[in-house]
């Protein structure tokens, strides 16, 4: 979670609220969802592919908004993570890199020789490992790393890490979903909070916690070194990503901001956010097509 600190110090700005219902995101008007080993709901129009992953304890509908903006013009996908919402509950070791395997197959399946990841807080860095494997490397051109990728390694003091562990092992459900309410803001519909609030609460505990340990271990410098694509930091105002470092260790790095929001820009500002995320797909193709 790149925003980690957020559970600790809840910052309260007052935005211009652009959001839906989970009852209005979840019509399904533009794509249609299927599960075998992943769940995946999917639009197939265009020779560019845009597939999107979701953060810790989210799940591919969490998407809904952008899968109906960006269907008219691209191949679209968003799928529950492995052992995640509807996806199959296997034991494979939690960690970013083996979520990032377990994507693998699907990734090359895609019809689409340009795909561009868009991963939401630890989703940005499953997406960087995902775009530096084999597969990974002759199909993903870009990443928009949303909410995410402030540091290669996460920065909240372990003191306070394992007070929010010790919180998660005592109560998960109750403590996940306490967690994830504070990171929206008051103005959103709370039937989007509980929405989202209980998806992240009713994820396997021995999942979650695993690949938040993982997360809280990780140091993803070569992974950022070694990704050659476009890697675009998409983060709200409050969540400032250490741009001289990530910089220094891949030099293509772009940080843009969507303005003051909370940790969720895509599900309250939805109208906002996909006018940006346009907009920096449309430069990032209109830059590869010249090279």
């Amino acid at each position: 979670m790149a925003n980690c600190l957020k559970w600790i110090c809840f910052l309260l700005t007052l935005i211009d609220v652009a959001s839906l219902s989970a009852d209005e995101l979840m019509k399904q008007e533009s794509y249609s969802c299927s599960s075998q080993q992943l769940f995946v709901c999917q639009e197939e129009a265009g020779n560019v592919a845009l597939v999107f992953i979701h953060g810790w304890g989210g799940r591919a509908l969490f998407w809904a908004s952008q899968l109906d903006y960006f269907s008219n013009d691209y191949s679209v996908y968003a799928l529950d993570l492995p052992g995640h919402g509807d996806s199959e509950k296997g034991k494979a070791e939690p960690s970013i890199s083996t979520m990032a395997e377990g994507l693998e197959n699907f990734v090359n399946q895609i019809d689409a020789d340009h795909v561009v990841v868009i991963g939401h807080d630890i989703g940005g860095y499953i997406a960087l490992s995902l775009a530096v494997s084999e597969i990974g490397r002759e199909k993903i051109k870009a990443i928009f790393a949303v909410e995410s990728m402030v540091d290669t390694k996460v920065s909240m003091p372990k003191k306070q890490y394992r007070r929010v562990l010790k919180s998660l092992q005592r109560n998960f459900k109750d403590t996940a979903r306490q967690m994830t309410r504070d990171l929206f803001s008051v103005e959103t519909d709370q039937e989007m909070i509980n929405w989202v609030a209980d998806s992240v609460a009713t994820t396997d505990a021995e999942l979650s916690l695993g690949l938040l340990n993982d997360f809280m271990n990780m140091d993803m410098s070569l992974e950022l070194a070694a990704f050659e694509g476009d890697l675009v930091i998409l983060n709200t105002e409050y969540n400032q990503p250490r741009v001289d470092r990530l910089k220094s260790i891949n030099s293509k790095v772009v940080v843009e901001s969507v303005g003051w929001s909370e940790h969720f820009i895509f599900l309250e500002n939805a109208v906002l956010f996909n006018k940006v995320l346009d907009r920096l797909i449309k430069i990032h193709l209109d830059s590869f097509s010249d090279k």
